[in-house]
């Protein structure tokens, strides 16, 4: 059909342009289903929110990897860098800033996240191998196994493990998370968690300040 044919009889016919609309809407959300949340820094008042309410998941990247660098190492090869030591102290300053009373932090059990998980939160944190094998299990069971009700899960790990939660909660992967990159998550009881964002460590600063947005 010639196309001015074809808008000039969708004009003339109401039900064929509803039609016409409904699959386009249909369409669209289809499209939108198979896209990235957005990654943005969530709201922090929603954060704090949920957080008071212990209904909040981070998966945390461990800090910078010695192997992988020239910069001094603060102790085994293995483990992370002595510049990454003061960073992460203060990415735990920032989150127990919220409270940790209502939390339970584990860790991956290799040095690099060990080490990272240790010094965020001044004290040994329980280690699970779950948060090393989850780049081939299922890392939304073992979370909702270990997620606790009215308690946040903190969870310091490696960055195969966030694409393995991406692909359990059927999104697709984005880019590698930086080194102590922390994935948000909210808590919605029985049904999957929601993305809320991600926060790279300069971030948690300005996520005090940021306004709800819903």
């Amino acid at each position: 059909m010639n196309p001015t044919h074809a808008v000039r009889s969708i004009a003339r016919n109401p039900y064929l342009a509803l039609l016409l609309l409904t699959g386009i809407t249909l369409a669209l959300c289809a499209w939108r289903s198979v896209l990235p949340e957005s990654l943005d820094n969530p709201s922090g008042s929603a954060f704090q929110q949920r957080w008071m309410q212990g209904r909040v998941i981070l998966l945390v990247r461990h800090l910078e990897r010695c192997d992988r660098t020239s910069a001094p190492c603060l102790g085994a090869a293995d483990g992370i860098t002595v510049r990454a030591a003061e960073m992460a102290k203060g990415l735990g300053r920032a989150i127990a800033h919220y409270g940790l009373a209502a939390t339970d932090i584990y860790s991956s059990p290799l040095t690099r996240t060990a080490q990272t998980a240790d010094l965020m939160f001044d004290h040994t944190v329980a280690r699970q191998d779950w948060l090393f094998t989850c780049k081939n299990d299922d890392l939304l069971g073992q979370i909702r196994q270990h997620k606790a009700a009215h308690r946040n899960l903190v969870m310091v790990t490696h960055s195969e493990c966030f694409d393995r939660l991406m692909h359990n909660l059927d999104k697709p992967e984005g880019e590698t998370p930086e080194y102590g990159e922390t994935l948000v998550l909210f808590d919605n009881g029985s049904r999957s968690p929601w993305i809320a964002g991600e926060i790279e460590v300069p971030d948690w600063a300005e996520l005090r300040h940021r306004p709800n947005a819903g």
